[in-house]
């Protein structure tokens, strides 16, 4: 079973190595859109996409939205969520 820790650590590894964040602290609060990092489309794509490899488990585009996506620490209980429904 995947634990909120492992996916907590693959975002925050993603923000800071394959979107170039490094040295920012991502703590649950940071906004990833409209402040804080300011990601665009594309960047939230590839946080996306980077989730889906690291844990084998396809994202319904349907499901990401401005709810999910909204600070990391959203994002990150989504993920959570998703992967322990699929286990």
């Amino acid at each position: 079973m995947t634990t909120r820790d492992q996916v907590s650590a693959a975002v925050r590894e993603i923000i800071c190595v394959d979107l170039k964040f490094s040295g920012m602290e991502v703590t649950d609060d940071l906004k990833l859109v409209g402040g804080g990092l300011e990601l665009d489309s594309l960047d939230l794509l590839l946080m996306v996409t980077s989730i889906e490899k690291r844990f084998g488990h396809k994202i319904a585009q349907r499901k990401l939205g401005q709810e999910t996506m909204s600070t990391a620490g959203s994002f990150i209980n989504f993920v959570h969520q998703e992967l322990s429904s699929k286990e």
